[in-house]
């Protein structure tokens, strides 16, 4: 490989590495603020910023690789009249996309619901009518699932936020070896950049997820409550009691004169 394309190559993914951890470092600070109790039921797992600049990102970086590939493809063809090779050019790009935008679209959908909010909702909207022993047990299920969904935490973004951080210090050992000097300062400023990004990224969310097991915590022993309130039998109203209670007052009433 020539000096030219690995040079390339290095700062394209470089550049799109380096920004990912940058925008990731800004949405876990802006997320780890906005952690509180609110009517929104989704608004403590909701993440626009984060998910709105890793998506214009992928994008941006899965558009560079499309044009890249196709020209490619095109120089194959016309150039060097390989055909069949930039065919299997083009089918691993489109491979490539897919499963890049397949991803990104599981991951920015797939988000863990405050499930809590939702059960002391629903008891509070029950809390006028009495529950029957099976709709009690259908709130007793949906915590036990909340409690299970609460233990399964992904450390899957903390991995990938790693091997950003990693590959980074990777360009930079490269650069040194191979690179003039001011290409390779470039890219050792720009790993101290994505270090320092993500350890702000990872502070932050061990402050946002403090933050959010104490909610959680508050909201599972309001529903805690809620149930076990549920679960005292209502008094039930007894047919003619009212008018027995009438006629025992006004024979009291006789008898007193």
């Amino acid at each position: 490989m020539k000096t030219d394309a690995l040079l390339t190559s290095s700062l394209f993914v470089g550049a799109v590495v380096l920004a990912l951890l940058i925008a990731d470092a800004v949405g876990a600070v802006l997320d780890a603020r906005r952690v509180r109790d609110e009517d929104d039921l989704d608004a403590l797992t909701r993440t626009r910023v984060r998910r709105l600049s890793w998506g214009i990102l992928v994008t941006a970086a899965l558009a560079v690789i499309v044009a890249f590939g196709a020209d490619s493809a095109v120089r194959l063809v016309w150039s060097q009249s390989r055909p069949v090779g930039a065919a299997f050019l083009l089918l691993g790009l489109t491979v490539l996309t897919f499963l890049i935008g397949f991803v990104a679209v599981l991951a920015a959908t797939r988000q863990e619901r405050p499930t809590y909010a939702r059960i002391r909702r629903d008891l509070r909207d029950r809390q006028p009518f009495a529950l029957d022993a099976a709709e009690i047990q259908e709130f007793s299920e949906r915590l036990e699932r909340a409690d299970r969904m609460r233990a399964r935490r992904s450390r899957a973004a903390v991995v990938l936020r790693a091997l950003g951080a990693a590959a980074l210090i990777a360009l930079a050992v490269l650069a040194a070896f191979l690179f003039r000097t001011p290409i390779a300062v470039g890219f050792t400023v720009g790993a101290v950049v994505g270090v320092a990004a993500f350890v702000v990224s990872l502070r932050s969310n061990v402050v946002r997820a403090a933050a959010l097991d104490a909610l959680l915590t508050t909201q599972r022993a309001e529903v805690v409550a809620l149930l076990e309130r549920a679960r005292i039998p209502a008094r039930r109203a007894v047919p003619g009691l009212r008018d027995r209670v009438a006629r025992a007052l006004a024979i009291l009433r006789e008898q007193q004169r």
